[in-house]
């Protein structure tokens, strides 16, 4: 057994020096990667690949971007490597892309961007930091160990941070990783000694106090030890650890077998809650969980004494399982239980309590959730307390949150906006107004779209200058409230937004102001002109339509729907609504004059729909009023005329030239009369050769 471990653990170490050969791809990741100073002229098919496999990186496979990255990286080659550490460095980067190129570095165990890497660690996203921690992790170089020492113990990096890289160098696995992680044992910070105690004891095997002095007196022992002796250690302790674990399984695994053969017979629709309670208590951690996730989709208040005793289980898992369900049923009885359970030692229990006593919202919890915000001062902590009190709509919550919209922590004040818009409270809006000037693009823009949720037409101005902010996201978020707040003024700022370079603003803008009824004449008009010169015809058809419905019937405005009526017409043509687009300028050639455009454009509507009947009683009323209409007038009929004889309809296009000749014997002088001739040679040609 030892001689095996230690075979294993041997090729731990020995295997990150394998060249893979997989894809053309090559890494030698515990030696320093070598890029040519100067490349090779590449031949045309290395610049295709290059160029094939740096497009792929941003195919929605993830198959293939994960293939395209592990080849451009295998080249070695700095032209190569570029595409993939400028997406690690780009904001605007999909998260998937960013993911996959994350994992290819930690793969090919490549140390060119482990700055980067560092500083994903501090990203928003959670998936990208987990990812990033165990590509770090994987790495193992000492120049990657080094870059994540040095950024551990700067005293300028965030806390939060500091534990990733605790974690990141317990991961590698590496010897020269224990002296930077003894010296982190010496910060105020529990959870951070606790990841770092964590670490410790997962390179060297060894479990002990959380003493610092001890870990220095153990390292000045044992860090002249060769990396043989270093193993040979780890086996002894490795082995002694194995067999107590595989002694502990085998009880384990008889024991759920046992419970699980016991729920089966149950069947599939029922669950025996005396069971569950009885398995929560065992003295295994995994059937504790396993009970504890079967509880929790029973989610009823019988089970809230079940729960409540578990709510100090020695296991993380059954806690967190349990406050989450005891929020969810939402029973007065687990109240102080879980206010108890802010206390306690797990971060992330703490967050999900937090997060379970703002489903209560009662007086007590509030009280409780604001007590705790002014004694906590863990980031993650605070930040889910005041998520929690926006929960709960008190708002005696206000006055305390607002203080925090200053907090130095851009993550708490960004929570703290959103909470404040939850609440929806004047008191918070000159505090909202001025965190539109926060430093923080997020901040801003929780702070617009809460005083947009508020809707104080104070907050108009404030709102109206930053839609020149230098944050499409911003300007997305001002728009939005300018929308719900709806006055004049907001609604023609809403209009200048219409011409900003972003999609996401355009489309927030139009889509706000396409809802707008309530406006008077003139600021309907201006809008649906807005939507018409920027060619959102379906926007402009809409917002006409509406001020049709709502104005024809006032006397005093019908020159003004006259006008409104022939701009949707207008608009209908252009989205090549045919049939309505008739209808509505067939309604305003029943008024006096109109131009010609008009004319002609219900003229296209009509052959548009092969309604020729309809042209021609149009064409007749026309000459009838104006002989000036005479030339474009018989222009459309001989079209018409044409149109039908295309269709084959001979009899129809020869009636019609016999009526015009009634009406006119020359069918409109010179200029016409050859081509009527000319359809009538056409007609005798077409009957002839029918029959």
């Amino acid at each position: 057994m030892r001689r095996e471990i230690k075979l294993m653990l041997f090729g731990m170490v020995l295997y990150p020096m394998c060249v893979f050969g997989t894809m053309g791809c090559a890494s030698v990741p515990m030696k320093k990667v070598v890029i040519e100073e100067k490349e090779p002229k590449a031949d045309i098919k290395l610049r295709r690949n290059i160029d094939e496999w740096t497009l792929q990186l941003y195919s929605d496979d993830p198959t293939i971007r994960s293939f395209a990255a592990v080849s451009l990286l295998g080249l070695n080659l700095q032209n190569a490597q570029e595409p993939l550490t400028n997406i690690l460095k780009d904001a605007k980067v999909r998260e998937d892309i960013k993911i996959s190129v994350i994992r290819a570095f930690g793969f090919a165990r490549d140390d060119r961007a482990v700055e980067y890497l560092i500083r994903l660690l501090g990203d928003e996203s959670e998936q990208i930091r987990t990812v990033t921690l165990n590509a770090l992790g994987r790495i193992k170089t000492k120049k990657t160990i080094n870059m994540m020492a040095d950024a551990m113990l700067n005293p300028k990096q965030s806390r939060d941070v500091k534990i990733l890289l605790a974690k990141a160098l317990g991961n590698t696995n590496d010897q020269d990783s224990v002296d930077p992680l003894i010296k982190m044992l010496r910060s105020d910070d529990s959870d951070l000694r606790e990841t770092v105690m964590a670490s410790l004891e997962k390179i060297t095997k060894v479990s002990s106090n959380k003493d610092s002095s001890w870990w220095r007196e153990w390292w000045l022992r044992n860090k002249s030890k060769t990396r043989e002796q270093w193993l040979d250690e780890i086996v002894l302790k490795q082995e002694e650890k194995t067999q107590q674990l595989e002694a502990e399984i085998e009880q384990l695994k008889q024991e759920v077998a046992r419970k699980t053969i016991k729920l089966i017979e149950l069947g599939h629709d029922k669950i025996d809650t005396a069971l569950l309670s009885e398995a929560i208590k065992s003295d295994y951690p995994e059937v504790r969980i396993f009970a504890a996730k079967e509880l929790a989709k029973i989610k009823d208040s019988s089970i809230v004494d079940i729960l409540i005793n578990a709510i100090s289980d020695k296991e993380e898992e059954v806690r967190i399982e349990v406050v989450q369900t005891l929020g969810v049923i939402n029973d007065e009885k687990a109240l102080k239980p879980l206010i108890r359970a802010l206390g306690d030692e797990s971060l992330i229990v703490r967050e999900k309590v937090a997060r379970a006593l703002g489903q209560f919202g009662n007086d007590e919890v509030v009280a409780v959730l604001i007590e705790a915000l002014n004694n906590k001062t863990n980031a993650p902590i605070v930040s889910t307390i005041i998520e929690s009190l926006g929960e709960t709509g008190d708002l005696r919550a206000v006055d305390t949150l607002i203080q925090f919209l200053t907090h130095e922590k851009p993550e708490i004040r960004e929570c703290t906006a959103a909470s404040l818009g939850k609440l929806a409270d004047v008191r918070a809006v000159p505090y909202l107004i001025a965190a539109l000037n926060d430093g923080e693009e997020r901040v801003r823009w929780y702070a617009a779209d809460s005083l947009g949720k508020i809707g104080d037409p104070v907050c108009v101005e404030p709102l109206i200058k930053r839609l020149s902010d230098s944050s499409a996201r911003v300007r997305e978020s001002a728009v939005t409230a300018l929308g719900q707040i709806g006055n004049l003024p907001a609604i023609e700022a809403l209009i200048k937004a219409l011409q900003d370079v972003d999609k996401r603003v355009v489309e927030q803008a139009a889509g706000r102001l396409v809802n707008i009824e309530d406006a008077t004449f003139d600021i309907m008009e201006s809008v649906a002109a807005s939507f018409y010169n920027i060619a959102d015809y379906k926007r402009a058809e809409i917002v006409l339509g509406r001020i049709m419905a709502k104005y024809a019937k006032f006397p005093e405005l019908q020159d003004k729907v006259l006008q409104i009526r022939i701009k949707r017409a207008k608009t209908l043509f252009a989205l090549k609504d045919w049939q309505n687009a008739l209808n509505n300028y067939e309604e305003i050639l029943k008024h006096n004059s109109v131009d010609d455009t008009i004319k002609k454009e219900f003229i296209q509507c009509a052959k548009e729909l092969k309604q020729f009947d309809r042209a021609l009683k149009w064409f007749t009323v026309w000459l009838e009023e104006n002989p000036r209409n005479c030339q474009w007038c018989w222009q459309g009929r001989l079209d018409i005329a044409t149109a039908m004889l295309e269709q084959g309809n001979y009899e129809k296009v020869k009636d019609l030239i016999a009526l015009l000749k009634t009406e006119d014997p020359n069918l409109g002088g010179e200029e016409f009369l050859p081509h009527f001739q000319a359809l009538n040679d056409k007609i005798e040609i077409g009957v002839a050769n029918a029959k």
